[in-house]
């Protein structure tokens, strides 16, 4: 694993002190001099981290319990939050230094002139390993886009990452998504809308496909890997303002996160367990999910992507550079 240059140096720093005292030496000081005082201890910053309680974020739990954080000279404060309406303006107050953003709620808020990048744990929905779906109950007569016209479609936040992506689904599988009923349900309350017969359709994340699933729901599409073969979904990011002051630290950041992101993503045991500890989960349950892919670089035709389709639903007004929402950490 590659680790920091910052980290390295400390490594061989470190190395060469032990080799020193291994072989009985003592270091040489000038006559009559005093020996240097031992260098202090690096000073703790206290990096403040809203996160989202889900598998995609398991790192910067992983990190801190495994010391992680703290061998970057980083006393990291986690709070678990909402999601993005509620970490966006916690950055925009100060009171967060880094937080979750998905990346529709970031172009929305560049739209409106809020100035914020990505800076790690760029994350990714691939083909093959699904994340969400669109499910139905086993006897709905609902087979297609089509079918859905005319019918309750729920979704966990209306204009935002996964409202626009059912419309696309919808869009590209012949449907009319303004024919579609668009309700807002929070994901966790989603598989038992459909079971009671309260909605026509749901459209979750994990665990809750796979929840719906065992509980007699029937898989319509995953309409995410249906419309592309991977989808820019989430990362964490900070304030301009907070980056011009804080380079240091975001390198920092970046470097433990994405530790963690490949010891986490490099063995899926690994993040099975982390889900099973942090989430509470049933390792049977965390043993079936999909859990998406970490990349080390945000690629900007993930963001031109999402500027367009938003675009094409009027939701913007502004033109935007993908280049503006990517920071030297993950360019």
């Amino acid at each position: 694993m590659r680790l920091g240059r910052r980290f390295l140096g400390l490594t061989i720093l470190a190395l060469g002190s032990m080799f020193v005292g291994g072989l009985g030496l003592t270091p040489l000081v000038p006559s009559g001099a005093a020996a240097p005082a031992p260098a202090p201890a690096m000073q703790a910053t206290t990096l403040r981290v809203g996160h989202l309680p889900i598998s995609a974020q398991l790192d910067v739990l992983v990190a801190r319990d495994r010391g992680w954080f703290t061998e970057e000279g980083l006393n990291v404060e986690l709070t678990a939050m909402a999601g993005g309406a509620e970490i966006l303006p916690a950055l925009i107050g100060g009171s967060l230094d880094v937080g979750t953003l998905n990346v529709v709620t970031h172009i929305l808020a560049h739209d409106q002139g809020f100035r914020a990048k990505a800076i790690a744990g760029v994350f990714v929905q691939r083909r093959g390993d699904p994340l969400h779906g669109i499910l139905v109950q086993a006897d709905s007569p609902i087979q297609s886009a089509r079918d859905l016209e005319g019918k309750t479609l729920a979704t966990n936040t209306l204009n935002n990452i996964d409202h626009i992506m059912q419309q696309v689904w919808v869009r590209q599988m012949g449907g009319d998504p303004s024919r579609v009923r668009f309700v807002e349900v929070p994901f966790p309350q989603q598989p038992a809308a459909l079971t009671q017969g309260r909605i026509d359709a749901i459209a979750p994340s994990e665990p809750f496909v796979t929840i719906a699933l065992s509980q007699g729901a029937r898989l319509l599409a995953y309409h995410y890997t249906d419309v592309n073969e991977a989808t820019l979904l989430a990362y964490y990011g900070a304030t301009d303002d907070w980056l011009a002051r804080n380079a240091d630290l975001a390198q920092r950041f970046y470097r433990v996160a994405q530790r963690t992101d490949d010891f986490l993503f490099g063995d899926k045991r690994e993040i099975q367990a982390a889900a099973v500890q942090y989430l509470q989960m049933n390792p049977d349950l965390a043993g079936r999910l999909g859990y998406g892919e970490n990349q080390r670089r945000l690629d900007p035709a993930g963001i031109q992507w999402w500027i367009d389709t938003m675009r094409s639903f009027n939701l913007l007004q502004n033109q935007h550079n993908p280049q503006d929402f990517i920071y030297d950490t993950v360019r």
